[in-house]
C-alpha cells in the first residue's frame, strides 16, 4: 500500500510504502534532475529500522543496484524518440 506525498512535476515522486504483509512504513522518493546534457535519476527508499530494517535495506540495495545498472538501461535503449517503447520491445 502507498500514499503519495509530494509531486513537483517533472522532478519529483515521494510517496509511503508498506508491504501487504503490514510491515513498517517506509518511504520511496524519485528525483530528476538536469545534469550536463542529460538527466540524473535519483532513487532513495528510506525508514528501515533495526536490525531486520538493516538487512532489508541491504537486499533491496541489491535489486536497486541491478535494476538501475542493467533493467532500466534496456528499457531506455528500447525507447523511440517520443519516449515511448518501440512495438517489438520484449
Amino acid at each position: 500500500m502507498c500514499e503519495v506525498l509530494e509531486v513537483l512535476e517533472p522532478a519529483l515522486l515521494r510517496y509511503s510504502w508498506q508491504d501487504e504483509g503490514g510491515g513498517e512504513v517506509t518511504e520511496v522518493a524519485h528525483r530528476l534532475e538536469p545534469c550536463g546534457s542529460g538527466t540524473r535519476f535519483t532513487y532513495d527508499h528510506t525508514g528501515f529500522t533495526g536490525a531486520a530494517g538493516f538487512f532489508m535495506a541491504k537486499i533491496l540495495g541489491s535489486v536497486r543496484t541491478k535494476m538501475l545498472t542493467t533493467g532500466l538501461p534496456a528499457v531506455l535503449d528500447d525507447l523511440d524518440g517520443q519516449g515511448a517503447l518501440r512495438p517489438e520491445s520484449p
